[in-house]
């Protein structure tokens, strides 16, 4: 898995409606690239993994527990684990995410 190169032409799609593809994953990480459509969303859900969202290009709402943070390009934010949380493009052009996820230890 060390000095492997990933694109999503190589990387995992996952099983869910959007465009998403698992870049690397590891014991404790996984690095995700996460594409929403204009006018899309993800549906409020949670897991047990502390998330990094990356906002690589366009500009998104992020819903965590009703509070709404609305990030744009090279913007970043941390979300605790289990918590509530989801995703909308109500823009006009893709949002493209980096999602980086861990669990264990603080």
């Amino acid at each position: 898995m060390y000095n492997k190169r990933a694109h999503t032409g190589s990387a995992l799609k996952l099983p869910i409606e959007q465009d998403a593809w698992m870049l690397f994953r590891f014991h404790n990480l996984e690095i995700i690239r996460l594409h929403l459509a204009p006018g899309t969303s993800i549906e409020n859900h949670t897991n047990h993994w502390r998330i990094v969202f990356h906002v690589l290009r366009g500009e998104g709402t992020l819903d965590v527990e009703g509070t709404i943070h609305t990030l744009g390009e090279q913007q970043s934010i941390a979300v605790e684990a289990g918590k509530e949380r989801f995703w909308k493009n109500p823009g006009k052009q893709n949002l493209e995410l980096l999602v980086i996820k861990t669990e264990g230890e603080e």
